[in-house]
């Protein structure tokens, strides 16, 4: 097959996990350039260096307009995912935009018009999605009947903002619930197998003087049939927390740090725990979905669709915090 020609377009701090699944598909894709602007000129050498990029670029004009380039990757701050994936897609590039899709409907509604619209390939990186335990998890859903409850907690300890950026609270479509709010409902969502009919939220900020956004968050979803889900998302966690509970009226399921599955008192899968941020597995069966989801034809798993209805949860949990009522995404 005809090797995808792609561009690192950012790059921000997940840049390198997204880099090294590039290469670790080297029989699907090769890294055409790394791009981005003159002030981070410095690591953009450094890593189109490291990661073996035909070139270099802070002229993002000019590589939409390459027609060697076939796909992007953007690793860009949230709420730049709409102005350069549209207008990605339509040069007619295929467009993997990091996690969350975008800050609002507005913008998912013009991304996914884009795409259809251009006939290309559009995903979102929810790389939790794709660790290997989450397959067997839904696999064997069907041994708990369905999910009457799932309880998530996602707590890292966060002491200062990791980029200028994540101290504008419209930035980052609030803070925790922008930056690590879409792992946490994309998989619910997954599991649950339908939109929440209702979103009831409850968010704080300790740390005041750090960033606008909240740095406590606490997501309540109702669906139709009365089941719940409950995602507790903090930056305040020491050590952090990755868990999992999913409760069905026949048995339940524990996922921890994405690795590790228990049905019961029976361990299913069982992988060590690693930090993500230089890349892993979920990254390279992530980027293998993207490339196939191209050369197919076809909508991928995390498709822009399914990255709009996490954001329609999201804002409607923000919306929830600030009038204190459940709201409908």
């Amino acid at each position: 097959m005809t090797k995808l020609k792609i561009a690192v377009i950012g790059p921000g701090r997940i840049a390198r996990a997204h880099l090294t699944a590039i290469r670790n598909n080297a029989d699907h894709a090769e890294l055409a350039a790394v791009v981005g602007l003159p002030e981070g000129a410095e690591r953009i050498a450094s890593l189109a260096a490291e990661f073996h990029a035909k070139f270099t670029s802070q002229d993002l004009e000019a590589i939409l307009a390459d027609p060697e380039i076939d796909a992007v990757v953007l690793t860009l701050p949230n709420h730049l995912h709409r102005q350069v994936a549209e207008k990605a897609l339509t040069a007619g590039k295929h467009v993997l935009v990091e996690k969350p899709l975008c800050n609002t409907l507005e913008e998912a509604d013009a991304m996914t018009a884009a795409a259809e619209t251009a006939d290309r390939v559009l995903m979102v990186a929810q790389c939790r999605r794709f660790f290997p335990a989450l397959d067997v998890a839904i696999e064997r859903l069907p041994e708990l009947g369905r999910p009457l409850d799932i309880v998530q907690i996602l707590g890292v300890h966060v002491a200062e903002a990791q980029a200028p950026w994540w101290k504008s609270a419209a930035a980052t479509g609030g803070l925790a619930l922008g930056l690590n709010g879409p792992h946490a409902i994309d998989t619910i969502i997954l599991l649950m197998g339908e939109m929440p009919e209702s979103v009831f939220a409850r968010t704080s900020r300790l740390k005041v003087d750090n960033w606008e956004g909240e740095d406590q968050a606490t997501v309540v979803m109702s669906f139709a049939d009365g089941s719940t889900a409950t995602a507790h998302l903090s930056f305040n966690m020491q050590p952090g927390a990755n868990e999992r509970w999913i409760v069905g009226p026949k048995a339940m399921m524990h996922l921890q740090n994405d690795r590790t599955l228990k049905l019961g008192d029976e361990v299913l899968i069982e992988d060590d725990f690693k930090p993500y941020i230089d890349g892993d597995i979920s990254f390279d069966r992530q980027f293998r979905e993207f490339c196939d989801a191209i050369s197919e034809g076809r909508q991928p798993r995390s498709s822009g669709q399914d990255g709009r209805n996490v954001v329609a949860v999201l804002n409607a949990a923000l919306r929830s915090a600030k009038t204190g009522l459940p709201e409908k995404p």
